[in-house]
């Protein structure tokens, strides 16, 4: 998927689970992650170890903490610097995570061994397609539907 993509994705999907815009752009920034890290190390291997999904289940599991989903626009400017980069953090890395759910959808991803990649779920469409495009609308209007039920 590209950029755009994985933004709208994401934040459609962690909004409608959480009703939370501090929480839905959080993840929304960490959509990108894998990409742009990739960009920055690892050009010639695309889809390694930026998007390797246990790194990113680790950043989750050091950054969580029990009330990780009741963060509120009040809660956050009351809680301190160091709170709230935790749960910034935390959200940032669940967006990569689904960054590499989303890339699942549109090709293979590691699974195992950060450097095998293995197709994990059935290829949908070609990034950077109509397919994509029409992806992409479609679950924004499915996101919609469950919202409003």
């Amino acid at each position: 998927m590209t950029w755009v993509s994985h933004s709208i994705v994401t934040f459609a999907t962690l909004f409608v689970a959480t009703h939370n815009v501090f929480i839905a752009g959080c993840a929304t920034l960490g959509s990108a992650f894998p990409d742009q890290i990739e960009d920055a190390f690892w050009k010639s291997n695309h889809r390694s170890y930026s998007h390797w999904f246990v790194l990113y289940v680790a950043a989750l599991a050091f950054f969580w903490t029990p009330d990780m989903l009741s963060v509120t626009g009040v809660k956050v400017w009351q809680m301190g610097m160091i709170e709230m980069m935790r749960r910034f953090l935390f959200w940032f890395f669940a967006g990569a995570l689904l960054h590499i759910l989303e890339d699942a959808v549109c090709g293979p991803v590691p699974l195992w061994r950060p450097t095998k990649r293995t197709t994990v779920l059935p290829r949908l469409f070609k990034v950077k397609s109509v397919g994509e495009v029409l992806f992409v609308i479609g679950y924004c209007a499915i996101m919609y539907l469950v919202e409003i039920v």
